[in-house]
């Protein structure tokens, strides 16, 4: 009776435990439609194996009619397999192969059938008794039964051996695990490495979206500020050549960042968001010169950080910190360090911080702070200076000892 408990608690557990899966898995509609599908079938049938246990159980608990105690054994006799055949399939789709042109899949496949078969003749010829909700006889071939399911258990264990190393970690423990263990306990794990696996796919999708939303943002350069830099370039060949020499190669070095930020997929290193912002910040001096003011002091630079982090709040500043009506703009840039981490401050002296109603800066402001959060655990936070104008902080968790900031 007490094993019977034992069996009763643990297919109720893998029961709500799928169910739970299922709810998760119809709620996570923005991931890959392949693994979301599998997912789906995989806690479909091991839901109904356990509930056709949990009855079959409940049968024997309450001295059910030995016919309907038959017809529930060869229900669970036909559905037990399917889990362990689909979880087979996840596991060559792990490892890159096509499960439905597998020799392992074939194997396993015919194995079952053939256990399935000896099973429902058995069940047929009346030769499988059913004092138990547990314990069955195999038929009138008992060592032919137990050779077919000891080769049955072999075949991917010996198969995750050889494919080794296209797993990851995860994946290696939880099959090598779920192979060796009983339907309902297989389809827990199974559940969980499937989960694990949406979410680490539903973050892999978040992160490239971020990256397409930074190569937009790059592609999306003010034209008219290529424009103005273009005539103004014009007039100064004439004027002051060297300037425009000048002018002309700080506008190269701020186009070649740009463009370069469009191959990045991951964090660069500060010192080269650092050189694009100067370069942004030398044209436009030469553009308003004695109208606008630099002030630079980083003594901190070995952190990364997502691509065009810093030049957009600095060239967000300028576009409306500018004002011929006002006193010439002054913005300072500088970086401090924290034992939790690295903050990056842009100050300016312009009319101050008003929550932007112009939807290109809302989407800019919004892109940073998103690719900050999705690619370092990073924030920004804006408030007005109590000087007058406006402080952009930036915030990047260490992931080293904040000493290592300084070397």
């Amino acid at each position: 009776m007490e094993e019977l408990n034992f069996l009763v608690f643990a297919e109720a557990a893998a029961l709500l435990f799928g169910i739970f899966g299922l709810l998760a898995t119809f709620i996570a509609r923005d991931v890959d439609q392949w693994p979301r599908r599998l997912c789906v079938a995989i806690l479909s049938s091991s839901v109904v194996v356990s509930a056709i246990d949990l009855v079959e159980k409940a049968a024997f608990f309450y001295q059910a009619p030995i016919p309907l105690r038959r017809v529930l054994l060869l229900a669970t006799t036909l559905a037990t397999p399917v889990p362990t055949l689909l979880v087979t399939a996840y596991f060559l789709h792990c490892c890159g192969e096509d499960w439905r042109k597998s020799a392992v899949m074939r194997l396993q496949g015919a194995l079952t059938g053939i256990l399935v078969a000896v099973e429902v003749i058995s069940q047929a010829l009346g030769v499988m008794t059913v004092t138990t909700a547990y314990e069955a006889q195999v038929g009138p071939w008992p060592a032919f039964y137990m050779i077919m399911l000891a080769a049955l258990s072999v075949i991917c264990p010996i198969a995750l051996i050889r494919r080794w190393k296209k797993l990851t970690w995860t994946q290696r423990i939880l099959f090598m695990v779920s192979f060796f263990m009983p339907s309902y306990i297989q389809s827990v794990l199974v559940e969980l490495l499937l989960m694990s696996e949406l979410v680490h796919g539903y973050r892999e999708q978040k992160e490239e979206a971020a990256r397409q939303r930074a190569r937009a943002a790059v592609l999306q350069m003010r034209p008219h500020f290529i424009h103005n830099t273009l005539m103004s370039i014009y007039y100064l060949c004439a004027q002051d050549p060297q300037k425009a020499q000048n002018v002309i190669r700080d506008f190269s070095r701020y186009l070649q960042s740009n463009f370069t930020a469009i191959a990045k997929d991951g964090t660069i290193p500060f010192a080269e968001e650092l050189e694009h912002t100067k370069a942004y910040l030398a044209v436009e001096q030469a553009r308003y010169e004695g109208r606008l003011f630099v002030e630079f002091n980083t003594p901190d630079t070995f952190f990364r950080v997502p691509p065009l982090t810093l030049q957009p709040i600095v060239e967000n500043a300028v576009k409306h910190g500018l004002d011929p009506e006002l006193e010439p703009l002054h913005v300072s840039v500088f970086t401090e360090s924290t034992e939790l981490g690295v903050r990056i401050i842009v100050e300016d002296n312009g009319p101050g911080y008003v929550p932007p109603a112009d939807d290109e800066v809302q989407f800019a402001l919004d892109n940073i702070r998103e690719r900050l959060k999705t690619m370092c655990g990073g924030t920004l936070e804006i408030v007005p200076r109590e000087e007058g104008g406006t402080r952009v902080t930036v915030f990047i968790p260490s992931r080293l000892p904040a000493t290592s900031t300084n070397k």
